[in-house]
C-alpha cells in the first residue's frame, strides 16, 4: 500500500514542478525590453509602421501620430478615416494585404 503513495506523491511534485517552470518561462518571454517591444526600433506593428510608411510616401500624417501617441485613439481612428476619404490610393483596401487569400 505504500507504493501508491509514493507515485501520487512523485506525481504531484512533477505537476507542481511543470506548473512553476511553465508559469516562469511564459512571464519571461512577455517581459518587456527582450525584442517584443514595438518601439524598440526593431520591431514595429500597428499604427506606428502604417504611418511610417505613409510618410515615407510624402503624406503628411503628423496629426495622426500625435493623437497615437497620446493614446487618443478614438481622434486617431477619425483622422485616419478622413484621410482614408481624402487619399483613397494611399492604403491598400480593406481585405487586401498580408493574411488574405488562399493557403497553399
Amino acid at each position: 500500500m505504500k507504493t501508491p503513495r509514493i507515485y501520487f506523491g512523485a506525481l504531484a511534485v512533477f505537476c507542481i514542478f511543470a506548473l512553476v517552470l511553465g508559469t516562469a518561462s511564459s512571464a519571461a518571454m512577455t517581459q518587456k525590453g527582450t525584442g517584443n517591444d514595438t518601439r524598440n526600433g526593431a520591431i514595429q506593428f500597428g499604427p506606428e509602421k502604417m504611418l511610417d510608411n505613409l510618410t515615407a510616401q510624402g503624406y503628411d500624417v503628423s496629426a495622426i501620430r500625435e493623437a497615437v501617441t497620446t493614446e487618443n485613439y478614438e481622434t486617431a481612428h477619425i483622422l485616419m478615416q478622413e484621410f482614408r476619404a481624402a487619399h483613397p490610393d494611399a492604403l491598400p483596401a480593406r481585405g487586401e494585404g498580408s493574411g488574405k487569400g488562399h493557403i497553399g
